[in-house]
């Protein structure tokens, strides 16, 4: 299967990628780092991966005007868009339909033989995105077609539809953000980084197809109260580890407690609490499979003043010892 992509206003050859899963002549694990730097256009920074399965690119943007983007699949594919930082349009297959993606929003789409295009505006800080595509015959072999999940993308399949699961982004879970940055920092190579990769997208379209089935319980928040949420969220990684009050948040963003509280849940799929503790816990596991901190430092670094409190937190969250990861990631880089 050929993904073409090309700059639109320049014609510049983004990516070309032939997936394994129905060609075994093809090697099973590539990996490449593009860079375009054009004077009419800015720098595209892309980092394709293709395990055999699943293709994965990991795009940063420094955009000095905007550009269009089209996309041709030659053959069925799903497709999971994350737009972890900037605005972006996508009209799947061409269609006049389209869907606006904002930060910190994700969905998942459909895609016939077919052409789609993209709509990237020129802005003053990156746009990062990861696009991760899978083949039909590889989707239907982890979501058969009688599963209830299969539900979500059956219909468009059958029909074959050009079209995204939800008619309204869902947003980001930190779940699904750390997953995407465990990817992106992971120093595995060859098969592990293989097998890494492709259990790791497992995880995303697991936690994406998840929260697909909970949106109709979701109680839609006014956007003036969404955008103060998503402005709560970033004052809470501006200011980690040293994170303010819920009192102090609601100040900041100008919700009261409740609210804040209850839009939190809803838009973030954790309560803020949750979301702080996972924060820490993710970064204090990279920390110790990296190997350059001692378990003192890792814990003062991700906000525990006492070592002892930080791990028995961490046992809590991970079931394990912080001592039983840091070996795991001895065992792992020799």
């Amino acid at each position: 299967m050929d993904i073409i992509i090309k700059a639109e206003s320049v014609d510049i050859l983004l990516r070309r990628e032939a997936l394994a899963a129905t060609d075994e002549s093809i090697e099973p694990f590539q990996e490449r780092l593009v860079t375009i730097q054009h004077e009419q256009i800015g720098t595209i920074t892309d980092t394709q991966l293709t395990t055999g399965n699943f293709f994965l690119a990991h795009s940063s943007f420094q955009l000095t005007q905007p550009i269009q983007v089209i996309e041709e699949v030659e053959q069925e594919v799903i497709q999971l868009h994350f737009a972890l930082q900037g605005d972006s349009l996508a009209q799947p297959g061409g269609k006049s339909t389209q869907q606006r993606f904002s930060t910190g929003q994700h969905n998942v789409c459909y895609l016939p033989q077919s052409k789609s295009v993209y709509a990237y505006p020129a802005a003053t800080q990156s746009l990062d995105y990861t696009a991760i595509i899978i083949p039909k015959d590889v989707y239907t072999r982890l979501i058969p077609a009688g599963s209830e999940l299969y539900r979500h993308l059956g219909p468009l399949i059958t029909q074959q539809k050009a079209r995204f699961c939800n008619a309204k982004n869902l947003p980001i879970t930190p779940s699904m953000e750390w997953l995407i940055r465990d990817m992106r920092s992971s120093h595995r190579t060859g098969s592990l980084k293989r097998l890494f990769l492709e259990s790791r997208t497992t995880e995303l379209l697991l936690l994406q197809l998840e929260q697909m089935q909970g949106t109709s319980l979701v109680v839609s928040s006014k956007k003036a109260d969404t955008n103060k949420i998503h402005e709560a969220r970033e004052l809470l990684d501006a200011r980690y580890p040293d994170s303010p009050t819920i009192v102090e948040l609601a100040r900041l963003v100008g919700l009261n407690e409740f609210n804040l509280k209850r839009g939190f849940k809803e838009q973030m799929g954790t309560t803020i609490l949750g979301y702080i503790t996972q924060r820490r816990m993710e970064d204090a596991r990279r920390f110790l499979l990296e190997g350059d901190k001692s378990i003192s430092e890792i814990s003062y670094w991700v906000g525990y003043k006492n070592p002892a409190h930080f791990t028995v937190a961490f046992k809590h969250y991970f079931g394990m010892l912080p001592s039983t990861v840091r070996q795991q990631g001895s065992n792992t880089h020799p």
